[in-house]
């Protein structure tokens, strides 16, 4: 079993990344990736336990990029996680993160919620918060009965709480996953909320002179139509078709699976590993 698709408490998941691992081991997973959004912090302590575990761990990071419709993230895999530039750089990132949570938090105080940014870090158990911890905050202080229910009555566009992301161009999303030595592959590609086939196809064929090199075919959000239409722009393109539970540690996420009982196929960890610089890789697996 793979999964190429988690997050750790580093940003928006419940686990940490040595629990993640631990969880990994338990359920047969023998290729993992950890890709939290905006952040490598994770990584390190994964490593170590992956090891020990006889897990290869694949270094990653999740990136939100700017994009007219719905939501755009770009996975970047074997990437070098000690490079300074780098994380020099995406810590801007988190600290506009940081400041989008005061936002949503005011926000949601003018609606009369009684929120504050202390119980939002309780639920983050000291990393960078994000969308996820405020929704849980929600969800304990008896706001909404659910996660999913508290992002959408409240954080999603157009609700009281939705306040939006600093985001990357594609030029300098494909350009700092590249220059680490990463892979870029785009992810859950349903929730750019395209048009039609087509516009997806239009879409991700411009995203290859920007270095696209695969697409998260496998994804919970996608339905079975979905994944045979990507399967299909993939093999278009030349690109190669990865997975992901983009487990976050709910009660509903399972690892190495993509939705509730969908496996996901061992090809996609073969496909990935095969393009990821195999010196860079050495150091890692």
């Amino acid at each position: 079993m793979i999964d190429l698709h988690c997050h750790t408490t580093a940003s928006d998941g419940l686990l940490t990344p040595y629990d993640l691992i631990m969880r990994a081991e338990k359920e047969g997973i023998s290729v993992l990736a950890i890709a939290d959004h905006d952040t490598v912090a994770g990584i390190e302590e994964a490593m170590s336990a992956a090891k020990e575990n006889g897990i290869s761990l694949i270094p990653a990071i999740e990136l939100s990029l700017d994009f007219p419709t719905g939501d755009l993230h770009l996975l970047g895999y074997g990437i070098d996680y000690h490079n300074q530039d780098f994380i020099n750089r995406i810590q801007k990132l988190k600290s506009a993160r940081e400041e989008r949570i005061f936002k949503i938090i005011k926000k949601l105080n003018k609606i009369n919620i009684n929120l504050t940014i202390e119980d939002v870090k309780k639920e983050s158990n000291g990393a960078s918060p994000g969308k996820p911890h405020v929704a849980r905050a929600l969800v304990k202080k008896g706001y909404a009965p659910d996660v999913t229910s508290a992002i959408k009555k409240y954080l999603i566009k157009g609700m009281p709480g939705y306040v939006s992301k600093e985001k990357l161009d594609l030029e300098a999303a494909f350009k700092l996953i590249r220059n680490v030595g990463g892979v870029s592959v785009l992810a859950h590609p349903k929730s750019m909320q395209c048009i039609d086939d087509r516009e997806y196809e239009r879409i991700i064929e411009s995203f290859i002179s920007y270095g696209l090199v695969g697409i998260e075919v496998y994804a919970a959000i996608h339905k079975d139509v979905d994944v045979e239409m990507f399967t299909g722009i993939a093999r278009r393109h030349n690109l190669i078709t990865t997975g992901g539970s983009d487990f976050h540690g709910e009660k509903h996420d399972r690892l190495g699976y993509y939705g509730s009982d969908r496996l996901i196929p061992i090809s996609c960890a073969h496909s990935l590993l095969r393009l990821i610089d195999t010196n860079v890789l050495s150091i890692y697996l």
